[in-house]
Parts: structure tokens; C-alpha cells; sequence
């Protein structure tokens, strides 16, 4: 997945989840990743976040805290419109990791997923490492398929799946393309 369509999770690059799809390597989840939710603190979240490398923003708010929900929005650029976009992203961790997740569209049932860390009015993303992921489902360490040439599907994790995941041992993300965004406006 190139960076200016790995940075649409908050930025514009959420919007272009169709791109990704046509022809992207894409991996999914079928349920959101993580464990369990994370208790959303609204000052820590609502507000304008900006990719400062592909000069997108979105509006980002708590809209569940309890279940770590977020409602994100942004502006979808055409060639000939502008329209309105909005997810709802699932907010959950496993071990020590966040992950964001968000249903998509073309494939009802399936997420797409992300790994995040926050600090402050700093979050740094990383997608997941498609080739590394699928060698491990290939391999059966993961549970999942292939159901496609870009696509890949994980299957519900268990504990020992995520210990696989978020491993030191295993670089199962795209730790050299992290996306950074900032918050730019609180709410």
C-alpha cells in the first residue's frame, strides 16, 4: 500500500479505502483487532488531526468511550466532487499494542486495521506488513486465508495469536512508513 493511501486512516487516506482495494495488498480482519476496548478519554481525542506529509486533515470524536469508538470524518477528493466520509473506528489493544479498526465498505464483515501509538497530540501508525502476515497464515502460525492476490484475511485471534502478533520477534508491521499525525484543534 503506498503512503498517500496508508495515510487515510485519519487523514484522506481512510477515504481511499476503494484504491486500496483495486489493487493494493490489503489485509483484513474479521472482527476488530485487540482484546479488548480502550476507554476512550474525549480531551485526549476529539479534535483536527493533520498528516503533515500529505497535508490531509479529519475530525476525530469520541462518539462511544466504554466500547472505544470514534467517529472520524474527512473530505474525499474526486476529480470533478468533494465528499464527505465518515468511519467508525474501533479502538481496542492486545499486550501492550492499540489498534484502530474500521469495517469496510466493499466487504461488509471484514476490518481493516492498523497499528497505533498515541502520546500527547501525537499518534504514529504503522499498517500491517502484508507479506510477513500472510507467510505466517500460509504457515498456519495465524489464522486466516488468502482469499485473493492483495487480499488477505485473519481470522479472530486468540491470546497466542496475538503474542505472535505483537512479538519483538516478528516484524509483522510496516515500521519503516509510519503515517504521524497531529492534533491540530481541540473540541
Amino acid at each position: 500500500m503506498t503512503r498517500s493511501v496508508a495515510a487515510w486512516l485519519f487523514v484522506p487516506a481512510v477515504l481511499a479505502i476503494t484504491g486500496a482495494l483495486s489493487g493494493c495488498k490489503v489485509t483484513f480482519s474479521t472482527k476488530p483487532m485487540g482484546m479488548e476496548a480502550v476507554n476512550l478519554n474525549p480531551e485526549e481525542w476529539n479534535g483536527i488531526w493533520r498528516d503533515p506529509a500529505n497535508n490531509g486533515f479529519v475530525a476525530v470524536r469520541v462518539a462511544d468511550a466504554g466500547q472505544g469508538v470514534l467517529e472520524v470524518a474527512g473530505v474525499e477528493t474526486r476529480e470533478d466532487s468533494l465528499e464527505l466520509k465518515k468511519l467508525r473506528v474501533h479502538v481496542r489493544q492486545a499486550n501492550n499494542w492499540m489498534f484502530l479498526s474500521w469495517e469496510s465498505d466493499e466487504r461488509p464483515g471484514h476490518y481493516l486495521w492498523w497499528k497505533i501509538k498515541r502520546s500527547e497530540d501525537m499518534a504514529v501508525l504503522w499498517a500491517p506488513h502484508w507479506d510477513r502476515i500472510a507467510k505466517l497464515v500460509r504457515d498456519g502460525a495465524l489464522p486466516g486465508k488468502q482469499v485473493g492476490e492483495n487480499v488477505l484475511v485473519l481470522d479472530e485471534l486468540d491470546s497466542k495469536g496475538y503474542s505472535i502478533l505483537t512479538s519483538d520477534e516478528n516484524v509483522l508491521m510496516d515500521w519503516e512508513n509510519p503515517i504521524v499525525l497531529l492534533r491540530t484543534k481541540n473540541r
